[in-house]
Order: C-alpha cells, then structure tokens, then sequence
C-alpha cells in the first residue's frame, strides 16, 4: 500500500497518498466501500478537507514521510 493520510469529516472523507500528492474524496454515506472518487466532482469540498488536513499538521507539528534513498526499485 502506497503511504498516505486521511481526514473525515462528517460523511466525507479524503484521501492524500505522498508519492503523489494526489487526493481522493469520498462520501462514506452514499459509498461506504469508496468506490466512486469525488475529487474532480467535488474540488471545493476535496479543496477544504485537504486545507484541514494540511492545518492540523501544522497544529501538532506532523512529521512526514521522507523518500529512502538506499531503496533500490
């Protein structure tokens, strides 16, 4: 599994994978399985959930994922 971190808020919930950056937004109410990516649907409610996201990193001072350089593909 690539790495990543989530953020929920209500019935929402997001997705951000580090290789990437990229993001994927779900709404657990209607998808419980997360099948069906609302990123590109929903971009000011994907936009706000990853602002949150990105704010509490700063608040708790998050350390993230660093590449390794001796991993040898």
């Amino acid at each position: 599994m690539r790495p990543f971190g989530a953020v929920r808020a209500g019935d929402w919930k997001l997705i951000e994978f580090y290789e990437t950056m990229g993001v994927e937004l779900y709404n657990l109410k209607d998808d419980l399985g997360e099948t069906r990516d609302l990123a590109k649907e929903k971009p000011a409610k994907a936009a706000e959930l990853h602002e949150r996201m990105h704010q509490w990193r700063q608040s708790v001072n998050a350390q993230m994922p660093t590449p390794n350089p001796d991993f040898k593909h």
